[in-house]
């Protein structure tokens, strides 16, 4: 219980922070940009004799805040959700995922770097049919470091960017069984919890490119594509591998003159030890302050090479 009110209070106060930074840089002259998407991810949940996949989608909030020409900030929120009955067991299966994170960010000249924190949460509950109620719940939880070094440049309309990273992250991992009335007169306790706490560590490096069409004077395209490596060098792969919180969102959502198209490891990647992703994005720039973007991820070289999208608004003031 204490748990879960620790983690309520924790995003409640980022919340609390968010608005309150946005609402006293909101009269600044610098490129803030505040973002809200709708997105859906892909997730295996194992059961005894099948994996489950579910598709949790759900909305998310972006603020990137400028605070002068060389830092800036960046914090998000987000959460997922969805429900699958099983094909053989008879199990269905809830899932409640959520995000919360932010970073710093430092650019000097063609360079920059950035350090972030996240927190992420993955509650799935297992139940005998939809009208019971659950007889398993596992609860993970990721707190991530991570740091980011890079570079990018323009020739022409084209935007390149290259950049590495590395990220710690500590997990902890709750299991609690419900026992029913029935188990319960055989002498088992009302519920059987096990938990596990680990940590692991991963280098990432990443590579991208996007090219930049105006139309008029206020209006444009944005498209682009990125490819990124992760290695886990140290920590349970199979925690990691079964265990899975929500990917990061890349941060190319920013204004299209935005000198950093990188991606921002807040938070834990899902996947195995040692796998890619590619995304590629699209973004449209309605006028000087709106745009609208969509953008979509696939895993490479993990076990069901999850795919991911996301679709997005953007105001720029």
């Amino acid at each position: 219980m204490n748990k879960c009110i620790n983690v309520f209070n924790f995003k409640i106060l980022s919340l609390v922070a968010i608005t309150s930074i946005f609402s006293t840089l909101s009269a600044s002259t610098l490129a803030n940009n505040i973002g809200i998407n709708h997105s859906q991810l892909e997730q295996y949940i194992p059961l005894a004799d099948e994996d489950v996949l579910l598709k949790p989608t759900g909305e998310g909030v972006f603020v990137y805040l400028d605070l002068n020409n060389q830092w800036s900030v960046h914090l998000d929120y987000q959460t997922w959700q969805d429900k699958e009955q099983a094909a053989i067991t008879p199990i269905a299966v809830d899932v409640d995922l959520s995000s919360i994170g932010g970073s710093i960010s430092y650019v000097q000249d063609n360079w920059y770097a950035s350090s972030s924190i996240g927190f992420s949460e993955d509650n799935i509950s297992h139940r005998a049919n939809r009208s019971r109620t659950d007889n398993r719940q596992d609860n993970t939880q990721v707190t991530s470091f991570s740091g980011v070094l890079g570079t990018n440049w323009l020739t022409g309309n084209w935007m390149f960017d290259l950049s590495m990273g590395v990220q710690y992250a500590n997990w902890s991992i709750e299991n609690k069984i419900l026992n029913s009335e029935r188990a319960q007169e055989d002498g088992k306790p009302a519920e059987e919890i096990s938990t596990s706490r680990s940590n692991s560590s991963t280098i990432n490096a990443s590579v991208s490119a996007a090219r930049y069409w105006g139309l008029t004077q206020t209006q444009g395209v944005l498209a682009g594509v990125m490819f990124s490596w992760n290695y886990q060098f140290s920590g349970d792969e199979n925690l990691t591998t079964f265990n899975t919180p929500p990917p990061p969102r890349t941060t190319r959502s920013q204004p299209a003159t935005s000198p950093n198209i990188s991606t921002n490891p807040s938070r834990v990647t899902s996947g195995d030890d040692n796998y890619g992703q590619i995304t590629s994005y699209l973004s449209y720039d309605i006028n000087q302050n709106w745009s609208v973007d969509v953008d979509t991820s696939i895993e490479v070289a993990t076990t069901n090479n999850n795919l991911s999208w996301a679709m997005g608004i953007n105001y720029t003031f």
